[in-house]
């Protein structure tokens, strides 16, 4: 997948994300996330990740 494209994506969703770290930075991506995280806030980001994804 193309990271930097899913990044802004989400981003224009108002979720924000990052690569990863080192070799498998292109490859995998981060979930920024601050104090208290809830179970529907991460259903909205993975909801968000299947659209991107097509699925």
């Amino acid at each position: 997948i193309d990271v930097n494209a899913m990044a802004s994506f989400m981003g224009e969703r108002g979720f924000s994300m990052d690569k990863g770290y080192g070799k498998i930075k292109e490859k995998t991506f981060r979930i920024a996330h601050m104090g208290d995280m809830q179970p529907t806030m991460l259903e909205e980001v993975l909801s968000g990740i299947d659209e991107f994804l097509g699925e």
